[in-house]
């Protein structure tokens, strides 16, 4: 195989990936004919010591293959059962190939693509070597595998010949998950999935398709829906006010919050209008108040950060069930339904306390100059009682 331009120590000797994409030969190759690495990155963390440490020469025994193989299975970090299942609906997909190089005369070890190895296998395990209960068309996509085959002799038992297809491989590896292409952001991700469900597609449909759990689809949907009825709330009232799906998403993930609007499973959308309509005055409204603090004490808040604060703080109210919090709300006297929620919170008598503490922390100079002695004789009446109000609380404490 090809060594040229690669990293050197100062001995001489290579170390590290090589500098430039090591040739190789695309091919098509049946699954039973491909290895599991025990040396493969993603298992450093996750193999015993023992595996880690494996000669090449025993890397193709069943035994070793089979450790691996459900090793890899059972790990919750590969989530291979949601590859199995995206796999089973959709077949292989053929654009990514996986990086192999020769074990021997007849095998070849998968350097890159374990994980969809033991998927494709698992998926043998269950349906026999005729699939069975797959589609013709995925069937056909699992009798060979889409394969780049690193040039070079095969590995025939010698540790060095691996090191060298390893640090080959590297490279690849590097540009896969350093350099490949982006997840999706949020946003692209929930118009996505609500455009399948809106052509006709299910939950489940898009669950199993994409491999995602469906509860983590409905959250998206629900956030989706949210944030596409705003831009209709600010077309109508023209309010200029723009937020981010994270607002949304937060709302989608309480399900105080779904309840109260009226989310329906069944039809996929919200259907108490006024509620909604309500929810968003709601986040407008305490966004401009909250953005008044800020400049006022000088603090550094985000409009994200802060439309997840308010839509966490209704979450809480909601929560409650308190009918009193619910109609201020729907009147859209928000400040009121702040209030109350404070009281339920903490109790009138908390709050009265939190009153007399913020109104202390406002005093100026000036006013404790005017009138100083009879100032310090009210403080002094104030400690007094709090100090009789502290005993009794011990008492019904039982202190």
């Amino acid at each position: 195989m090809a060594t040229s331009n690669r990293t050197t120590t100062t001995s001489g000797n290579p170390s590290g990936p090589l500098l430039r994409l090591p040739a190789g030969t695309p091919s098509e190759i049946e699954p039973a004919l491909l290895l599991l690495d025990p040396l493969n990155l993603r298992l450093l963390e996750r193999a015993d010591e023992g595996m880690a440490k494996i000669n090449a020469r025993l890397i193709g025994q069943k035994a070793v293959q089979d450790k691996l193989y459900n090793s890899i299975y059972a790990d919750p970090l590969f989530d291979v059962q949601a590859l199995e299942t995206s796999i089973a609906y959709n077949g292989f997909l053929k654009h990514e190939r996986l990086i192999v190089a020769r074990y021997d005369g007849e095998k070849f070890l998968v350097l890159e693509g374990n994980r969809r190895l033991t998927a494709v296998r698992r998926l043998f395990d269950t349906g026999g070597a005729e699939l069975r209960g797959l589609a013709p068309e995925v069937r056909q996509s699992l009798q060979t595998l889409p394969c780049f085959v690193l040039e070079g002799s095969a590995i025939n038992g010698s540790d060095d010949r691996l090191k060298e297809y390893h640090r080959a491989a590297e490279i690849y590896i590097g540009l896969r998950h350093l350099m490949g292409a982006r997840r999706w952001e949020p946003a692209s991700r929930y118009e996505f999935q609500a455009r399948l469900i809106d052509e006709g597609w299910s939950i489940s449909d898009v669950s199993d398709r994409f491999g995602r759990d469906k509860a983590e689809v409905t959250r998206d949907l629900k956030a989706q829906r949210l944030y596409r009825d705003f831009q209709d709330f600010e077309r109508r009232s023209k309010i200029g006010h723009s937020l981010t799906y994270n607002a949304f998403a937060e709302a989608a993930r309480a399900p105080s919050i779904m309840k109260w609007l009226g989310w329906s499973d069944q039809k996929m959308s919200i259907t108490k209008r006024q509620q909604e309509e309500t929810f968003f005055h709601y986040l407008i409204s305490r966004l401009k108040a909250r953005s008044r603090i800020n400049v006022e004490e000088g603090e550094e808040e985000t409009a994200e950060e802060s439309a997840e604060t308010i839509v966490r703080r209704l979450r809480d109210m909601l929560k409650l069930k308190d009918d009193l919090i619910e109609e201020a709300l729907l009147d859209r006297d928000f400040d009121a339904a702040d209030l109350l929620y404070e009281e339920r919170r903490q109790g009138k008598f908390a709050k009265r306390i939190a009153g007399f503490i913020r109104a202390l922390k406002r005093v100026t100079t000036d006013e404790l100059q005017d009138n100083a002695r009879g100032n310090k004789a009210a403080l002094n009446d104030l400690i007094q009682q709090a100090q009789k109000t502290i005993l009794l609380l011990n008492a019904l404490l039982g202190r």
